[in-house]
């Protein structure tokens, strides 16, 4: 699994210099968090934060309230899944819980100690990002500086303890350490060019993820993950996503990683200082709500400061010295790198989906200190339900398929049938700490066990000797599969997952579409995408949807399949089987 953060990018040739010298930016810094003022997702005042480019004010995690009022995250535990944790850091020491430590590296010498070595810092940037002390005279703040940081190396190295199945089990709950958490981060995940399988129930995965419901004496931990960064590029080539940025669609969806298709994953898409979709952040139907991720540095705007490994010599420093980055902060040679970062302890350069999601993390984290009998599940719903709509202006793209027929192949903002905003880019929007906190501290309907679901009953399947549904060539509006729900028993849904088996798929060409009884249309899988373009079966291809939360489940449902035919003399696709599973209550 790969980190979600974005590379650091050089600042192109002839870029403008900074605006302020580091003579006037040391004269301007606080006592109490030296970098705090840099830290633009804290209070954006339209700040460069060491880049070339300044932010929009007030585009920002709207933390002042919840500060204000003394919220910090109080001994809510926080478990940082990463490449590890540098539990000595100085920004970071003083809120490390010792019994929430471990170490999967089968290299590591003591399985207890998580930190990382040479370059592997990016657990630590998102711990800074979570719980840097407030007040010290040291580095920034975090988010939720009251915590306590657990954290463990569970990316990032070769070779298991035990079995990839077990070591998943156990940094999800499964092992003392783990089973302590109140909140999950995961800033990590998986990109391929080939479907994943998830069997919900029977997956590793799923089966993970359900046991976190377990923690907190039943009330449930809360996972954080980020959604990706592959929005224009995968595995570092923009190669496999020229289609894509013509349509003007995600490359990588959000939703090929299985473990953002399970509905106890709270998926997190980036956003950067301007208040719109971070450029590399991948977009799906999964995401939940955003947070900020920025962008490269240098000409293209800020990134975000955090911790980074101590010393020049490891972390981001270490790799800054062989790729000069983008930001003079992150140079140890140059003025501002000697004036404000002289050791090198930090990071001017962090950001990916990897960012936004220990800030959700950290805002939860917020939220439980306010109300400690606060579920997994009213977590989600308090997270949708305050998050606050950016860039809403946006229009869906379309593009012409080789018939002649128009086709949207990614919507915009959409309005439910419970009148809740959603678009892949942003799931419900940008996270608003002081409303998460502000409702969360009231908050008594109180979401207990776990969702109602429909099970077996919305489910389509072809007979051995049958083709299945014959998906059309080049048609926009597809083919529809009609599945109906006739139970009152979920009134109000909280997640869909949906799970399709196709036989000679050709993956790029083939959007997923989901529409609701009351008529809202979802693009779980976009076309135009990273997956080849071959005729395969594909097995227990497994999306999510959060675009229909609130509605009821009740009706007939639409699984629409099209192929939007960018390739030559291959077969059409066809359905073999289709599964539905509604959550709700």
């Amino acid at each position: 699994m790969a980190a979600c953060n974005g590379s650091v990018e050089d600042a192109p040739s002839g870029a403008a210099p900074v605006a302020h010298s580091a003579q006037n930016l040391a004269q301007a810094r606080p006592i109490g968090d030296p970098l705090a003022e840099y830290q633009w997702h804290l209070k954006n005042t339209g700040q460069s934060a060491f880049s070339m480019g300044a932010g929009l004010p007030g585009m920002d995690l709207n933390v002042d309230t919840a500060f204000g009022a003394g919220w910090t995250g109080k001994d809510v535990k926080v478990l940082v899944l990463d490449d590890g944790l540098e539990i000595a850091h100085e920004d970071l020491a003083a809120n490390v819980a010792p019994d929430m430590l471990y170490n999967f590296d089968p290299a590591a010498p003591d399985a207890h100690d998580p930190t990382p070595v040479q370059e592997n810092g990016h657990g630590t940037s998102v711990a800074g990002i979570i719980g840097a002390i407030a007040d010290n005279q040291v580095g920034g703040r975090g988010v939720a500086p009251g915590v306590r940081l657990g954290g463990a190396r569970f990316i990032g190295y070769t070779g298991s303890r035990n079995s990839w199945a077990r070591d998943t089990f156990d940094a999800f709950g499964g092992a003392p350490f783990s089973s302590r958490a109140d909140v999950l981060n995961g800033s990590f995940g998986r990109v391929t060019i080939y479907p994943l399988e998830l069997v919900p129930g029977q997956s590793v995965e799923s089966l993970a993820a359900e046991g976190l419901e377990q923690l907190r004496k039943g009330k449930g931990a809360v996972f954080v993950k980020s959604a990706g960064n592959s929005y224009a590029s995968v595995a570092g080539s923009a190669s496999y996503c020229a289609h894509a940025v013509a349509a003007g669609v995600t490359c990588s969806n959000a939703n090929s990683d299985p473990l953002g298709t399970v509905p106890q994953a709270v998926i997190v898409g980036a956003i950067n200082a301007r208040g719109v979709r971070s450029s590399y952040s991948s977009a799906g139907s999964n995401l939940l709500v955003s947070a900020f991720g920025g962008e490269y540095g240098g000409v293209s705007g800020p990134t975000i400061v955090t911790s980074d490994l101590m010393g020049c010599v490891r972390g981001y420093a270490k790799r800054a010295v062989n790729n000069r980055p983008a930001n003079d902060f992150d140079k140890p040679d140059s003025a501002t790198g000697k004036a404000f970062n002289p050791t090198c302890n930090y990071t001017s350069l962090f950001n990916g989906t990897s960012s936004a999601a220990p800030m959700v993390s950290a805002v939860v984290a917020l939220m439980l200190e306010a109300n400690a009998n606060l579920t997994w599940r009213d977590i989600r719903y308090i997270l949708m339900k305050t998050a606050r709509i950016v860039d809403a202006d946006r229009k869906p793209g379309e593009v012409t398929l080789p018939s002649g027929e128009k086709y949207a192949p990614q919507p915009a903002w959409t309005r439910n049938a419970a009148g809740l905003w959603f678009d892949n880019f942003y799931g419900f929007g940008l996270v608003d700490s002081a409303r998460a906190v502000a409702l969360a501290k009231t908050y008594t309907n109180h979401l207990t066990g776990r969702m109602t679901s429909t099970g077996d009953a919305l489910r389509y399947a072809a007979a051995q000797d049958e083709p299945g549904v014959v998906v059309p060539v080049g048609s926009a509006s597809g083919v529809d599969t009609s599945l109906v729900y006739s139970s009152n028993n979920i009134g109000r849904i909280e997640a869909v997952q949906l799970t399709l088996s196709l036989r000679d798929a050709s993956m790029r060409d083939l959007a997923v579409e989901l529409i609701s009884p009351a008529g809202t249309r979802s693009v779980l899988s976009n076309a135009y995408n990273a997956f080849w373009n071959e005729s395969r079966d594909v097995s227990a291809l497994t999306l999510a949807s959060n675009a229909f939360n609130e509605e009821s489940a009740k009706g007939v449902w639409k699984v629409r399949l099209i192929d939007t035919n960018s390739r030559k003399g291959m077969l059409p696709t066809r359905l073999a089987s289709a599964q539905l599973r509604v959550y709700g209550r």
